[in-house]
C-alpha cells in the first residue's frame, strides 16, 4: 500500500464511522471514488476531522499544521461537501444569517453530503464508481439503517389540520409564507442519470431544495420567487413528485417546521432508486417513511389504474379480478378489480392521493406503536442512527470504529 492510498483508507474509515454510514467493499470502490473527488492533501486533512465542530486553529494544533493552510483547505472543501460547518443544511450548506462565535468544522458524510456535490461537478466515471460501490455494499451501509437519510412528507392537501399541528414540520404552506426567496438546486440524482446515458424521465431537471433565503437574495436561475417557487411546486406535485424532506428542522428556528426538501421520481431518486440497485428490501429500507399510509374507498375507485402508475414504491396494484354482474356476465371477459394498497410497502408520500380523478384515496395516519418521532435537529438524528446501527450492524460490511 502506498502511502498515499493510506491516506484515502483513513478517509474511508473515518467516513464509515460516521452515522450517515460509508462501507468498505472488497473490490476498494470507495477508495477511487475518493480519489477521483479529493487531493491526498484534503484528504489527508479531512481524514483527521469527526462529526464533533472544532475551530481551525484546534485542528491545526491536533494536526501540527499551520493553521492559514490548514484555514484554506477546509473553506475549499466547504462547496465540495467534504466539510460542513454546524448549522448547515443537509443538502445545501445554507447556513443562519447570524453564526455566533469563531467558525468551527466538522467531517461531512458521504450522503447527503459530498456524493452530492462531486455528481454536480464530475463525470461519467465517477457515476459509474457510485453505481458499483452501492451494488457493493455501500447501498447496505447507506440506505438501509433507520432513520432514513431523508424523510417523506405528504403532498400538500392531504393532511387533517390537527395533523400537521402535531407535526408542524410537514406544514409545507407556511414554509412558502416565512420566505420571500428560495434556492432551487438540480437534482443531482437526474444529473447522474443522464451522465450515465440511462433513460431517464422527463420532468425538470430544476426541483431539489426550497430552502428559504433572506429576502435581500437576488433572484436568479436557481433564486426563485415566492410565486415561482409555489408554481413550480405545484406543478412537481401534479407530476407526482415525493418530497424526501431534510432532517434538522430546528436549524433555522426555535421549533421544528420544514425547510426544504427534494422533489423525487422513482426513477431517478437516488434514496428510493437505490435500495433496489442494492438489492434491498425497499419496503422497509430507503427513505424514511411518513407517518401516513394511504387507504383506498372501494366504492368510488373505478380501477383507472391512475394511483398505480403515481405509486413511486409499487405499492398499489390491481386488486383480484371479478365477474361483471347482469344478465351478460357468462359472456364477457372477467373485468379488473379496484386498487389495492399494500400498507407494509407505503412510504405515505401521497401522490396517490393528489392524482386520483374519483377522491377515492385518503391518508390515515399510523397507529401509535409504529408512530415514529421525527428528529429535531440533526444531531438528535445521528443520535438515533447510530444506535441503531450498535444494535443491528450491516451484515457482510467493514466498518470503521465510531467517532465521536
Amino acid at each position: 500500500m502506498t502511502p498515499n492510498e493510506d491516506i484515502y483508507e483513513r478517509l474511508a474509515d473515518a467516513l464509515a464511522a460516521l452515522p450517515h454510514g460509508f462501507a468498505r467493499t472488497a473490490s476498494g470502490v470507495e477508495i477511487e471514488l475518493m480519489k477521483k473527488a479529493f487531493t491526498s492533501e484534503e484528504a489527508w486533512l479531512a481524514s483527521h476531522l469527526t462529526r464533533t465542530p472544532e475551530t481551525a486553529a484546534e485542528i491545526a494544533k491536533r494536526v501540527g499544521r499551520d493553521v492559514g493552510d490548514v484555514t484554506a483547505t477546509l473553506e475549499s472543501l466547504l462547496p465540495r461537501g467534504l466539510v460542513a460547518l454546524p448549522g448547515s443544511t443537509a443538502g445545501g450548506g445554507i447556513l443562519k444569517e447570524e453564526m455566533k462565535g469563531e467558525k468551527q468544522y466538522r467531517l461531512r458524510p458521504f450522503m447527503v453530503g459530498w456524493y452530492e456535490a462531486s455528481m454536480r461537478r464530475l463525470d461519467k466515471e465517477f457515476a459509474e464508481l457510485f453505481e458499483k460501490f452501492i451494488i457493493e455494499g455501500g447501498g447496505e451501509r447507506v440506505f438501509a439503517p433507520r432513520p432514513g437519510l431523508l424523510g417523506v412528507v405528504p403532498q400538500r392537501g392531504t393532511l387533517k389540520p390537527e395533523w400537521i399541528a402535531r407535526e408542524p414540520h410537514l406544514d409545507i404552506d407556511a414554509h412558502f409564507e416565512r420566505h420571500e426567496r428560495f434556492l432551487v438546486i438540480p437534482c443531482v440524482c437526474k444529473r447522474e442519470v443522464e451522465v450515465l446515458g440511462h433513460a431517464g424521465c422527463r420532468t425538470p431537471m430544476q426541483r431539489c431544495g426550497f430552502v428559504g433565503l433572506p429576502p435581500q437574495t437576488p433572484l436568479g436561475e436557481t433564486v426563485l420567487d415566492r410565486e415561482q417557487a409555489k408554481a413550480l411546486f405545484a406543478k412537481l406535485e401534479k407530476q407526482g413528485h415525493v418530497h424526501l424532506a431534510f432532517y434538522g428542522f430546528t436549524m433555522f428556528a426555535d421549533a421544528p417546521q420544514f425547510m426544504g426538501t427534494c422533489n423525487c421520481c422513482s426513477c431517478c431518486c437516488g434514496v428510493m432508486h437505490g435500495p433496489k440497485l442494492a438489492s434491498l428490501d425497499v419496503s422497509h429500507q430507503g427513505p424514511q417513511k411518513s407517518n401516513y399510509r394511504a387507504v383506498i374507498n372501494p366504492e368510488p375507485c373505478t380501477a383507472c389504474g391512475t394511483c398505480i402508475l403515481r405509486c413511486p414504491v409499487d405499492a398499489i396494484t390491481e386488486g383480484p379480478k371479478r365477474l361483471p354482474s347482469g344478465p351478460l356476465c357468462a359472456a364477457t371477459e372477467l373485468l379488473p378489480g379496484k386498487s389495492v394498497v399494500d400498507r407494509d410497502t407505503c412510504i405515505g408520500c401521497a401522490a396517490c392521493v393528489t392524482g386520483c380523478p374519483e377522491d377515492a384515496i385518503v391518508m390515515e395516519p399510523v397507529s401509535e406503536d409504529e408512530w415514529f418521532r421525527v428528529p429535531t435537529s440533526m444531531a438528535e438524528w445521528e443520535e438515533m442512527r447510530l444506535k441503531h446501527l450498535e444494535e443491528q450492524p450491516a451484515s457482510g460490511v467493514r466498518t470503521g470504529e465510531r467517532i465521536q
